[in-house]
Protein backbone atom coordinates (compact mmCIF):
# COMPACT_ATOMS: atom_id res chain seq x y z
CA UNK A 1 0.00 0.00 0.00
CA UNK A 2 1.32 3.46 -0.86
CA UNK A 3 1.90 6.05 1.83
CA UNK A 4 -0.83 8.69 2.19
CA UNK A 5 -0.12 11.76 0.12
CA UNK A 6 0.72 14.87 2.12
CA UNK A 7 -0.91 17.89 0.53
CA UNK A 8 0.51 21.44 0.86
CA UNK A 9 -2.53 22.40 2.99
CA UNK A 10 -2.09 19.53 5.47
CA UNK A 11 -2.49 21.03 8.99
CA UNK A 12 0.67 19.34 10.33
CA UNK A 13 2.64 20.63 7.38
CA UNK A 14 1.30 24.16 7.79
CA UNK A 15 2.11 24.11 11.51
CA UNK A 16 5.66 22.93 10.83
CA UNK A 17 6.16 25.55 8.10
CA UNK A 18 4.80 28.33 10.32
CA UNK A 19 7.27 27.31 13.05
CA UNK A 20 10.09 27.17 10.49
CA UNK A 21 9.22 30.61 9.19
CA UNK A 22 9.35 31.99 12.72
CA UNK A 23 12.83 30.53 13.17
CA UNK A 24 14.14 31.75 9.82
CA UNK A 25 12.89 35.32 10.08
CA UNK A 26 12.55 36.88 13.55
CA UNK A 27 14.33 33.95 15.20
CA UNK A 28 17.42 33.63 13.01
CA UNK A 29 19.38 36.55 14.47
CA UNK A 30 18.71 35.29 17.99
CA UNK A 31 19.82 31.73 17.17
CA UNK A 32 23.00 33.01 15.50
CA UNK A 33 23.94 35.20 18.48
CA UNK A 34 23.49 32.65 21.27
CA UNK A 35 26.14 30.21 22.61
CA UNK A 36 26.33 26.93 20.67
CA UNK A 37 26.11 24.82 23.79
CA UNK A 38 22.46 25.67 24.42
CA UNK A 39 21.26 24.19 21.12
CA UNK A 40 21.98 20.54 21.85
CA UNK A 41 19.16 20.21 24.41
CA UNK A 42 16.88 22.28 22.16
CA UNK A 43 17.62 19.98 19.21
CA UNK A 44 16.96 16.90 21.34
CA UNK A 45 13.57 18.24 22.38
CA UNK A 46 12.67 19.41 18.89
CA UNK A 47 13.75 16.11 17.37
CA UNK A 48 11.64 14.16 19.84
CA UNK A 49 8.58 16.27 19.03
CA UNK A 50 9.15 15.80 15.27
CA UNK A 51 9.45 12.05 15.78
CA UNK A 52 6.16 11.90 17.70
CA UNK A 53 4.40 13.88 14.97
CA UNK A 54 5.77 11.35 12.47
CA UNK A 55 4.07 8.42 14.26
CA UNK A 56 7.28 7.56 16.10
CA UNK A 57 9.22 7.63 12.84
CA UNK A 58 7.18 4.85 11.14
CA UNK A 59 8.39 5.59 7.59
CA UNK A 60 11.96 6.05 8.77
CA UNK A 61 11.85 2.64 10.47
CA UNK A 62 10.82 1.08 7.15
CA UNK A 63 13.75 2.77 5.42
CA UNK A 64 16.15 1.50 8.08
CA UNK A 65 14.85 -2.06 7.78
CA UNK A 66 15.19 -2.01 4.00
CA UNK A 67 18.71 -0.56 4.23
CA UNK A 68 20.06 -3.26 6.54
CA UNK A 69 18.02 -6.28 5.45
CA UNK A 70 19.39 -9.26 7.36
CA UNK A 71 22.47 -7.38 8.59
CA UNK A 72 22.62 -6.50 12.29
CA UNK A 73 21.93 -2.91 13.30
CA UNK A 74 24.79 -1.03 15.01
CA UNK A 75 22.46 0.04 17.85
CA UNK A 76 18.87 -0.63 18.97
CA UNK A 77 16.33 0.54 16.40
CA UNK A 78 14.67 2.99 18.83
CA UNK A 79 18.04 4.60 19.57
CA UNK A 80 18.87 5.00 15.87
CA UNK A 81 15.50 6.58 15.09
CA UNK A 82 15.70 8.90 18.08
CA UNK A 83 19.24 9.98 17.16
CA UNK A 84 18.20 10.55 13.54
CA UNK A 85 15.47 13.05 14.40
CA UNK A 86 17.65 14.83 16.94
CA UNK A 87 20.56 15.09 14.50
CA UNK A 88 18.30 16.45 11.76
CA UNK A 89 17.00 19.14 14.11
CA UNK A 90 20.54 20.14 15.17
CA UNK A 91 21.66 20.35 11.53
CA UNK A 92 18.70 22.58 10.68
CA UNK A 93 19.57 24.91 13.56
CA UNK A 94 23.14 25.02 12.21
CA UNK A 95 21.88 26.64 9.00
CA UNK A 96 20.47 29.48 11.09
CA UNK A 97 23.96 30.01 12.51
CA UNK A 98 25.72 30.47 9.16
CA UNK A 99 26.07 34.20 9.76
CA UNK A 100 27.93 33.55 13.03
CA UNK A 101 30.63 31.42 11.38
CA UNK A 102 33.94 33.16 10.71
CA UNK A 103 37.54 32.24 9.89
CA UNK A 104 38.33 32.80 13.56
CA UNK A 105 35.75 30.37 14.99
CA UNK A 106 35.14 27.85 12.22
CA UNK A 107 37.42 25.19 13.72
CA UNK A 108 35.34 25.33 16.89
CA UNK A 109 32.25 24.68 14.79
CA UNK A 110 33.73 22.04 12.46
CA UNK A 111 37.09 20.33 12.84
CA UNK A 112 38.61 19.26 9.52
CA UNK A 113 40.74 16.14 9.18
CA UNK A 114 42.64 15.12 6.06
CA UNK A 115 43.48 18.54 4.64
CA UNK A 116 46.74 17.03 3.43
CA UNK A 117 44.74 15.09 0.82
CA UNK A 118 43.14 18.30 -0.44
CA UNK A 119 46.46 20.16 -0.47
CA UNK A 120 48.12 17.34 -2.38
CA UNK A 121 45.28 17.25 -4.90
CA UNK A 122 45.47 20.99 -5.51
CA UNK A 123 49.24 20.81 -5.90
CA UNK A 124 48.61 18.69 -9.03
CA UNK A 125 46.85 21.69 -10.60
CA UNK A 126 43.64 19.98 -11.76
CA UNK A 127 41.31 20.89 -8.94
CA UNK A 128 39.60 18.65 -6.40
CA UNK A 129 36.11 17.18 -6.28
CA UNK A 130 34.96 16.96 -2.66
CA UNK A 131 32.52 14.08 -3.08
CA UNK A 132 30.01 13.73 -0.27
CA UNK A 133 26.69 12.13 0.54
CA UNK A 134 23.81 13.80 2.38
CA UNK A 135 25.24 12.37 5.58
CA UNK A 136 25.33 14.39 8.79
CA UNK A 137 25.59 18.16 8.37
CA UNK A 138 27.01 17.70 4.88
CA UNK A 139 26.47 21.41 4.11
CA UNK A 140 29.29 22.21 6.54
CA UNK A 141 31.86 21.57 3.82
CA UNK A 142 31.01 25.05 2.50
CA UNK A 143 31.83 27.18 5.58
CA UNK A 144 34.50 24.77 6.84
CA UNK A 145 36.68 24.94 3.72
CA UNK A 146 35.66 28.43 2.65
CA UNK A 147 36.54 30.00 5.97
CA UNK A 148 39.86 28.13 6.00
CA UNK A 149 40.77 30.01 2.83
CA UNK A 150 40.21 27.37 0.16
CA UNK A 151 38.53 28.58 -3.07
CA UNK A 152 35.28 26.68 -2.60
CA UNK A 153 32.47 25.97 -5.06
CA UNK A 154 29.29 23.98 -4.42
CA UNK A 155 27.28 22.19 -7.11
CA UNK A 156 23.75 21.85 -5.78
CA UNK A 157 20.15 23.03 -6.11
CA UNK A 158 19.31 26.48 -4.69
CA UNK A 159 16.65 25.84 -2.01
CA UNK A 160 13.88 27.84 -3.79
CA UNK A 161 14.10 25.44 -6.75
CA UNK A 162 12.49 22.76 -4.58
CA UNK A 163 9.33 24.87 -4.37
CA UNK A 164 9.08 24.59 -8.15
CA UNK A 165 9.85 20.87 -8.28
CA UNK A 166 7.30 20.04 -5.56
CA UNK A 167 4.77 22.68 -6.57
CA UNK A 168 1.72 20.38 -6.49
CA UNK A 169 2.65 18.08 -3.58
CA UNK A 170 4.53 20.10 -0.98
CA UNK A 171 4.72 23.81 -1.73
CA UNK A 172 2.79 26.52 0.10
CA UNK A 173 3.55 30.23 0.68
CA UNK A 174 5.06 29.59 4.12
CA UNK A 175 7.52 27.04 2.76
CA UNK A 176 8.46 29.31 -0.15
CA UNK A 177 9.37 32.00 2.36
CA UNK A 178 11.46 29.55 4.41
CA UNK A 179 13.34 28.38 1.30
CA UNK A 180 13.99 31.95 0.18
CA UNK A 181 15.44 32.81 3.59
CA UNK A 182 17.57 29.67 3.62
CA UNK A 183 18.95 30.61 0.21
CA UNK A 184 19.76 34.11 1.45
CA UNK A 185 21.75 32.59 4.34
CA UNK A 186 23.59 30.16 2.06
CA UNK A 187 24.61 33.04 -0.21
CA UNK A 188 26.46 34.64 2.70
CA UNK A 189 28.82 31.67 2.96
CA UNK A 190 32.35 31.89 1.48
CA UNK A 191 31.45 29.72 -1.50
CA UNK A 192 30.41 30.06 -5.12
CA UNK A 193 27.09 28.29 -5.74
CA UNK A 194 26.60 26.44 -9.03
CA UNK A 195 23.05 25.39 -9.94
CA UNK A 196 23.06 21.64 -10.60
CA UNK A 197 20.01 21.94 -12.86
CA UNK A 198 21.73 24.29 -15.29
CA UNK A 199 24.73 23.99 -17.57
CA UNK A 200 27.85 22.75 -15.79
CA UNK A 201 30.24 25.20 -17.45
CA UNK A 202 31.05 26.83 -14.10
CA UNK A 203 31.81 23.44 -12.53
CA UNK A 204 34.37 22.65 -15.21
CA UNK A 205 35.70 26.19 -15.00
CA UNK A 206 36.41 26.04 -11.26
CA UNK A 207 38.30 22.75 -11.66
CA UNK A 208 40.34 24.20 -14.51
CA UNK A 209 41.17 27.05 -12.12
CA UNK A 210 42.43 24.46 -9.61
CA UNK A 211 39.68 25.07 -7.07
CA UNK A 212 37.61 22.76 -4.87
CA UNK A 213 34.16 21.63 -6.01
CA UNK A 214 31.70 20.19 -3.51
CA UNK A 215 29.29 17.65 -4.96
CA UNK A 216 26.85 15.10 -3.52
CA UNK A 217 26.72 11.66 -5.14
CA UNK A 218 23.11 10.98 -4.07
CA UNK A 219 21.21 14.01 -5.36
CA UNK A 220 18.23 13.88 -7.68
CA UNK A 221 19.72 15.82 -10.59
CA UNK A 222 21.57 14.53 -13.62
CA UNK A 223 20.95 12.93 -16.99
CA UNK A 224 22.98 9.74 -16.75
CA UNK A 225 22.37 7.08 -14.10
CA UNK A 226 23.88 3.88 -12.85
CA UNK A 227 23.00 1.36 -10.14
CA UNK A 228 25.13 0.55 -7.12
CA UNK A 229 24.75 -1.58 -4.03
CA UNK A 230 24.19 0.40 -0.83
CA UNK A 231 24.21 -2.14 2.01
CA UNK A 232 21.11 -4.31 1.38
CA UNK A 233 19.55 -2.00 -1.21
CA UNK A 234 20.11 -1.12 -4.85
CA UNK A 235 20.49 2.62 -5.40
CA UNK A 236 20.13 4.72 -8.55
CA UNK A 237 22.82 7.39 -8.58
CA UNK A 238 23.79 10.03 -11.09
CA UNK A 239 26.96 9.54 -13.12
CA UNK A 240 27.62 13.28 -12.99
CA UNK A 241 30.61 12.95 -10.59
CA UNK A 242 32.20 10.39 -12.90
CA UNK A 243 31.68 12.61 -15.94
CA UNK A 244 33.39 15.52 -14.19
CA UNK A 245 36.22 13.23 -13.05
CA UNK A 246 36.71 11.72 -16.49
CA UNK A 247 36.76 15.03 -18.35
CA UNK A 248 38.93 17.04 -15.94
CA UNK A 249 41.28 14.57 -14.28
CA UNK A 250 40.57 16.28 -10.95
CA UNK A 251 41.18 14.28 -7.79
CA UNK A 252 38.03 12.80 -6.26
CA UNK A 253 38.19 12.97 -2.46
CA UNK A 254 35.56 10.97 -0.54
CA UNK A 255 34.47 13.23 2.31
CA UNK A 256 32.15 12.78 5.28
CA UNK A 257 30.72 15.17 7.85
CA UNK A 258 29.60 13.68 11.14
CA UNK A 259 28.91 14.68 14.73
CA UNK A 260 29.38 12.57 17.83
CA UNK A 261 26.33 12.12 20.05
CA UNK A 262 26.05 14.97 22.55
CA UNK A 263 28.73 17.11 20.89
CA UNK A 264 28.09 20.56 19.43
CA UNK A 265 31.09 20.26 17.10
CA UNK A 266 31.05 18.66 13.67
CA UNK A 267 33.93 16.71 12.16
CA UNK A 268 34.73 16.77 8.47
CA UNK A 269 36.96 13.97 7.25
CA UNK A 270 38.61 14.17 3.84
CA UNK A 271 39.90 10.78 2.76
CA UNK A 272 42.57 9.68 0.28
CA UNK A 273 41.54 10.08 -3.36
CA UNK A 274 39.82 7.37 -5.32
CA UNK A 275 41.82 5.65 -8.04
CA UNK A 276 40.31 5.67 -11.52
CA UNK A 277 39.24 2.25 -12.75
CA UNK A 278 39.15 1.87 -16.53
CA UNK A 279 36.85 -0.42 -18.48
CA UNK A 280 36.16 -0.97 -22.17
CA UNK A 281 32.46 -0.25 -21.58
CA UNK A 282 31.65 3.36 -20.68
CA UNK A 283 28.53 2.28 -18.76
CA UNK A 284 30.46 -0.29 -16.74
CA UNK A 285 33.24 2.23 -16.12
CA UNK A 286 30.66 4.61 -14.68
CA UNK A 287 29.24 1.87 -12.47
CA UNK A 288 32.47 0.53 -11.03
CA UNK A 289 33.82 3.98 -10.20
CA UNK A 290 30.59 5.05 -8.52
CA UNK A 291 30.51 1.74 -6.63
CA UNK A 292 34.05 2.37 -5.42
CA UNK A 293 32.89 5.63 -3.84
CA UNK A 294 29.71 4.11 -2.41
CA UNK A 295 31.73 1.29 -0.83
CA UNK A 296 33.70 3.93 1.10
CA UNK A 297 30.51 5.74 2.01
CA UNK A 298 28.89 2.55 3.30
CA UNK A 299 31.58 2.03 5.92
CA UNK A 300 30.22 5.20 7.55
CA UNK A 301 26.59 4.45 6.78
CA UNK A 302 26.73 1.02 8.38
CA UNK A 303 28.10 2.40 11.64
CA UNK A 304 25.96 5.57 11.89
CA UNK A 305 22.74 5.20 9.85
CA UNK A 306 21.10 7.86 12.03
CA UNK A 307 23.21 10.45 10.18
CA UNK A 308 21.61 9.52 6.83
CA UNK A 309 18.05 8.48 7.60
CA UNK A 310 16.53 11.96 7.38
CA UNK A 311 17.80 12.29 3.82
CA UNK A 312 16.54 8.81 2.97
CA UNK A 313 13.13 9.77 4.32
CA UNK A 314 13.10 12.95 2.22
CA UNK A 315 13.97 11.02 -0.96
CA UNK A 316 11.24 8.49 -0.17
CA UNK A 317 8.70 11.31 0.11
CA UNK A 318 9.68 13.01 -3.17
CA UNK A 319 9.96 9.78 -5.16
CA UNK A 320 6.91 10.63 -7.29
CA UNK A 321 8.75 13.62 -8.80
CA UNK A 322 12.20 12.05 -9.13
CA UNK A 323 13.64 11.26 -12.53
CA UNK A 324 15.14 8.21 -10.84
CA UNK A 325 14.03 7.36 -7.29
CA UNK A 326 17.03 6.80 -5.05
CA UNK A 327 15.95 3.20 -4.34
CA UNK A 328 13.93 0.72 -6.41
CA UNK A 329 12.09 -0.86 -3.48
CA UNK A 330 9.88 2.07 -2.40
CA UNK A 331 6.14 1.59 -1.92
CA UNK A 332 4.24 2.63 -5.04
CA UNK A 333 3.81 6.42 -5.07
CA UNK A 334 0.60 8.19 -5.94
CA UNK A 335 0.70 10.30 -9.11
CA UNK A 336 4.15 9.01 -10.10
CA UNK A 337 5.63 11.12 -12.88
CA UNK A 338 7.22 9.38 -15.83
CA UNK A 339 10.99 9.96 -16.17
CA UNK A 340 10.24 12.28 -19.09
CA UNK A 341 7.72 14.31 -17.06
CA UNK A 342 10.12 14.49 -14.12
CA UNK A 343 12.98 15.63 -16.36
CA UNK A 344 10.79 18.33 -17.90
CA UNK A 345 9.88 19.55 -14.42
CA UNK A 346 13.56 19.71 -13.46
CA UNK A 347 14.29 21.64 -16.63
CA UNK A 348 11.58 24.18 -15.83
CA UNK A 349 12.71 24.39 -12.20
CA UNK A 350 16.25 25.06 -13.40
CA UNK A 351 14.97 28.17 -15.16
CA UNK A 352 14.14 29.69 -11.76
CA UNK A 353 15.69 33.10 -11.30
CA UNK A 354 16.25 35.00 -8.08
Amino acid sequence: MSAPRLMPSDPKRLLKDAFGLGLYYPGQAFVASTPRRIWNPVARLGGDVARMLAEDGAEMREELALLFGDMPLPAPEDTIIQDAYRAAMFNEIEVLRYTAMTPENIERVCAVEGLEHLDRALSAGKGAIILIGHFGANQMIMPALGHLGYPMNQLSAPPPVWAEILSDTRTNPLWRAVLARRWALEQRLPVRHINVFRFLRHAFECLRNNEALGLAFDGGGGRGWTQVKMLARTANVSTQPIQLWRKTGAAVLPTIVYRERGSDRHHMRIEAPLEWQSHSSRAEEDRINMQAYVDRFCTWLQSRPDQYLQFMLMRRRVRSTDVQPLFDDYPVAQDQLTPEEAMDRLRRAGEWKE
